[in-house]
């Protein structure tokens, strides 16, 4: 789960170079997912503490790589508090996520996650004092519903003290994940003014890295050498997939892109199925349709 930033590209594209930016932002969906299951698989091996501290070491080591040859500017004063508040932010959002991931199936936890944009449009309202329309109504309306949606079978469970008890735990967290994550885009929406995407890249791995050196040492376990691939493999993927939304959103217009963010459940579906033989339930199907549905009407908006 990483933030995406915004410009809205060209005013006036041909069809003919469509194609290609859709393909990447499909591409950056499932690089997502990718880094999600890749996480998921060596969750039974650590806590959530040190998964989210190895996946910021690994995105800093191709972090690192990129600004040490493109060289973009460092923040300078105080936008380093900003740097700081969006760096605890995103730590707090893959915290809980990757807790949640310990928790729930891979297409539960990305459905749950869809609920960032509809609460970026609540922030905003606060926090850049946009002006709300009927459609964010409408918007909070079918997301709470897609929430409620998921949660019932596991809120039912606890009443009744069947099923899993730390199911109800995971959508939990996984709803405060999308809760910080909205945090986090719209301090990026502020940052993009200022500060190249090499320089946010190698922040926001690093001082999460260094906010978690002290506490993930009290609950480190060793990792075996036969574990490095998958945790490279999670900073590869979430730099590749920040890297293909940035360029398709800076070759076609944010409402065309933004849409295929979505396809992510698909790619959730599948591997979920194919790595740990997770069949989406209809109830998850269900929500994700109505949370999609209310981040839609946003984009209609």
């Amino acid at each position: 789960m990483t933030p995406k930033p915004s410009n809205p590209g060209p005013p006036s594209i041909a069809p003919t170079h469509r194609l290609l930016p859709v393909l990447a932002a499909i591409a950056a969906a499932a690089a997502f997912v990718s880094m999600d299951a890749t996480i998921k698989t060596l969750a039974p091996k650590f806590a959530a503490l040190q998964l989210t501290t190895l996946r910021f070491l690994a995105g800093a080591v191709f972090a690192w790589a990129l600004w040490l040859w493109f060289r973009s500017p460092m923040p300078k004063g105080r936008q380093w508090g900003s740097h700081a508040l969006r760096s605890g932010l995103l730590l707090g959002c893959l915290l809980s996520y990757f807790h949640a991931l310990t928790l729930l199936p891979l297409a539960q936890a990305v459905a749950m996650s869809y609920l960032a944009p509809i609460c970026v449009a609540v922030l905003a309202i606060v926090w850049l004092k946009e002006r709300p329309s009927r459609w964010l109504w409408a918007a909070l309306l079918l997301g709470l519903a897609g929430v409620s949606v998921s949660m019932a079978p596991a809120l039912w469970a606890a009443a009744n003290h069947s099923g899993n008890p730390r199911q109800l735990e995971g959508l939990l967290c996984a709803g405060l994940s999308a809760i910080a994550f909205a945090g986090v885009i719209v301090l990026a929406r502020q940052q993009a003014r200022h500060d190249a995407l090499w320089t946010i890249l190698v922040v926001q791995n690093t001082l999460p890295l260094l906010l978690l050196a002290i506490p993930a040492s009290l609950v480190w376990e060793p990792v075996a050498a036969t574990d490095l691939p998958a945790v490279m493999l999670t900073g590869l993927f979430a730099t590749v997939g920040l890297l293909s939304l940035t360029w398709a959103f800076t070759h076609l217009e944010a409402s065309r892109v933004a849409p295929l963010e979505y396809t992510s459940f698909v790619w959730a579906a599948l591997l979920g199925y194919a790595l740990f033989g997770e069949v989406p339930s209809v109830t998850t199907w269900l929500s994700a349709a109505l949370i999609v549905g209310g981040c839609l009407l946003l984009l209609r908006r």
